[in-house]
């Protein structure tokens, strides 16, 4: 999915769900952290979804593709790019809400409680856990002291894979 913080404040508008209290945010740093070299990454969705995220040391961001091609932007034909990559890990559950003609049935992610996470930013990864404390609340990610991860300032791709996915990050 994609959208843009105007059109998310126009819809909350368009709802009555526009607040003017500000929400809590993730926390943010420039100084690129300690971490093992993360060139690419490759997440092993069915085969004409199959992601990988490769690290252009010059733009400092991962380029993204899928199945094997350059995934870009509708309008402006540029490759997308991120400058954090989250691969959360997340129980995946069937469901039996049929979502299509061809009878596929939706997934339910489970995204409450917490679970493993790798976060790609300035061409190195953090192995750590994401945590969401309530219904409702952003999902934040720890180290493994327990401290909050800072991401690097920019756009953050969160991808879901099953916990049982064998994402190979080189």
């Amino acid at each position: 999915l994609y959208t843009t913080t105007s059109l998310v404040h126009q819809y909350l508008e368009a709802k009555g769900w526009e607040r003017s209290k500000p929400i809590d945010g993730y926390l943010f740093d420039r100084t690129p952290p300690e971490g093992e070299p993360a060139t690419s990454v490759h997440i092993p969705y069915p085969s004409s979804s199959i992601v990988e995220w490769t690290y252009d040391a010059d733009s400092r961001v991962y380029l993204r593709e899928v199945a094997g091609r350059p995934h870009t932007e509708g309008l402006t034909g540029e490759q997308l790019a991120a400058a954090n990559v989250i691969v959360l890990y997340a129980e995946h559950r069937r469901t039996d809400i049929v979502e299509d003609v061809n009878g596929a049935t939706a997934i339910d992610i489970v995204l409450s409680g917490e679970g493993r996470a790798q976060i790609l930013r300035d061409g190195v990864v953090l192995d750590v856990r994401w945590r969401q404390d309530a219904p409702g609340e952003l999902i934040r990610y720890y180290d493994a002291r327990g401290d909050e991860v800072a991401l690097k300032p920019g756009q953050t791709w969160i991808q879901l894979v099953p916990t049982d996915y064998e994402v190979t990050v080189d």
